[in-house]
């Protein structure tokens, strides 16, 4: 459980309620407050009693350390070598299944592991654990006393935490007692932890049932008889009858001693001192008594060095309390809790309860802020990007713009490369086509007239390099076919100098006409002659027939066959004239 400012921790025996309000001041335990409650033995309603007595002390739905029956708890101890991997949870585990095996039943279990100097190299362990049924119980009895619990634990770890923090360094093992109205705990261990952990069925009513046998008194008369002139000294009254009385819960005591001795034969943990506390060794005389029939040295509660001043008036009457409180604190040596982990994640909340609200009330605001701020970011930077998508889409509208530019500027450039081809070759064309003109014989016809560039078609399937004109198509209502690659690399291509694009421009002019037409000689004798007239001329540098066709008169038709009309051989000429 976490530290808090103050602790409550309640035992409830069947005879006597105790209550301790502790604190921490100068890093030590205080104890603030101390309440008993008795209830009396022949009450009809104790329960009511009780709720009276936490009304009253206004401790009504508190949370409060409380005790477990030791009757409802076993305790099972034993050693862990350092070369054992396993934790003490998981040997607890182990022998945790044995015992829901011979129970039937899922045992509830803590255990608290610890290094005891007496054995180097090992471990020890005890563990605590009860019937589901008994912590029902036990947490029903804090409910019908409208309290909550906080802590659950065994009655003799409480004895064991509160008296051994009293003590000084002991190396052996001491044996603390308390005696109830109804039961004795007994609790063995050292400064480093708990060893052993039993409750005896016998406790205090075994006296007030002696004394109320010898004078017939009632048991709440007996009572008070026991406390006035009722002692184990031979001037006492009924000292034979509590004698024997006494006997008797020394031999049950015995036998839990035998118990431990069985468990640990060792000589160096044998018992050293044995302290009582509780209203039955209050018991005139029991001390003495006790020492002459055991031979261990025997020390009450209120001998013990290290009693805080706080709590010294009320040593030895509710040592189980202050017990249950050091528990919440790091001043317990055993703690063993027993309560369901429900219950003990409701203390963290109610704990820590202020802080998560806190904690819920600075996230709430944080987030509230942190949503502003996003909405008003989420806005800005929707504005900024609608401006920005808009920028870019005008970005866009521009490139598309240009790049429709570009495809126009590449098809007039290619489309005007003919053209000025035309315009730069004008002049000799002219000259070379009067002068084939003027060659042929009358009865030849000349129908076509170009350029080799234009009449090969070989540019036309070389491959582009401007993905923008690469659908170039041929323009049936033009004279001249649209061009692709030349005009088109060359705007691609970088710039160059005047003088160098003229000189380009002149070097691409056309050196080779091509003159295609058709003659009825069959032996091509005036295409030949053609042939010898043209290579006359200075300006041509070379003509030579490039290729004849045989063109036969059509046939199938009637119109054309009775219109007679005689073959013909088709003739291409190319001519290669000089250039300046």
């Amino acid at each position: 459980m976490a530290k808090q400012k103050q602790i409550i921790a309640l035992d409830a025996g069947s005879q006597n309620i105790h209550a301790i309000w502790m604190q921490m001041r100068a890093n030590k335990p205080f104890v603030s407050r101390v309440e008993s409650f008795s209830l009396p033995l022949d009450a009809e309603n104790p329960n009511d009693l009780i709720r009276q007595w936490v009304s009253k002390h206004h401790l009504s739905k508190t949370f409060c350390n409380v005790s477990l029956d030791g009757n409802q708890t076993v305790f099972q101890g034993g050693r862990i070598d350092h070369t054992d991997p396993r934790t003490a949870q998981q040997v607890a585990a182990m022998d945790i299944a044995q015992f829901n095996e011979m129970a039937g039943d899922e045992m509830v279990f803590d255990v608290a592991d610890f290094e005891y100097e007496q054995e180097p190299g090992m471990r020890r362990y005890i563990m605590s654990m009860a019937r589901p049924a008994a912590i029902e119980k036990a947490l029903h009895k804090t409910e019908q006393m409208h309290l909550r619990p906080a802590e659950l634990i065994s009655s003799p770890v409480a004895l064991f935490n509160a008296l051994e923090s009293f003590t000084d360094d002991h190396k052996s093992p001491w044996c603390y007692i308390n005696i109830g109205n109804s039961q004795t705990d007994v609790a063995i261990g050292t400064k480093e932890g708990l060893l052993f952990a039993r409750t005896i069925n016998v406790g205090g009513k075994i006296f007030t049932d002696a004394v109320s046998a010898e004078t017939g008194l009632p048991k709440a008369q007996a009572e008070v008889r026991k406390q006035s002139d009722c002692g184990l000294h031979e001037t006492d009254a009924c000292f034979e009858s509590l004698r024997a009385a006494t006997d008797r819960w020394i031999s049950q005591f015995n036998a839990c001693l035998g118990v431990f001795r069985s468990q640990f034969p060792e000589k160096k943990l044998q018992i050293d001192k044995i302290v009582i506390s509780g209203g039955g060794a209050r018991l005139r005389g029991f001390k003495a008594y006790l020492s002459t029939k055991l031979t261990t040295e025997i020390m009450a509660a209120e001998e013990l060095p290290n009693i805080p001043s706080s709590y010294k008036k009320y040593i030895g009457q509710s040592d189980i309390a202050y017990g249950l409180a050091l528990c919440s604190f790091k001043f317990a040596i055993t703690k063993l809790s027993l309560l369901p982990e429900d219950l003990k994640d409701e203390v963290v909340f109610r704990a820590k309860k202020p802080w998560w609200i806190a904690a819920a009330i600075f996230i709430f605001i944080a987030m509230g802020i942190y949503s502003a701020t996003g909405m008003y970011l989420f806005k800005r930077d929707g504005q900024i990007l609608s401006a920005e998508k808009a920028r870019l889409r005008t970005r866009e509208q521009i490139d598309k713009r240009i790049a429709q530019l570009k495809i126009m500027e590449s098809q007039t450039l290619t489309n005007s490369v003919p053209l000025a081809r035309l315009l730069m070759n004008g002049p000799v064309s002219r000259e070379l086509l009067s002068l084939v003109c003027s060659s042929v014989d009358p009865d030849d016809w000349i129908t076509l007239f170009c350029d080799e560039k234009v009449y090969n078609a070989e540019e036309q399937a070389e491959p582009d390099t401007l993905a923008p004109i690469a659908k170039s198509a041929r323009n049936p209502f033009s004279l001249f076919r649209t061009m692709r690659p030349a005009a088109a690399r060359k705007a691609a291509a970088p710039k160059k100098d005047e003088t160098q694009a003229k000189k380009d421009m002149v070097d691409s002019l056309d050196q080779v006409f091509i003159v295609e037409g058709y003659t009825p000689n069959p032996s091509l004798k005036s295409v030949r002659e053609l042939i010898e007239r043209l290579k006359t001329s200075p300006a041509i540098a070379r003509v030579d027939l490039r290729s004849d066709d045989q063109v036969l008169a059509p046939t199938g038709i009637p119109e054309m066959e009775l219109a007679q009309i005689p073959d013909f051989r088709r003739f291409v000429i190319e001519i290669e004239v000089y250039r300046p």
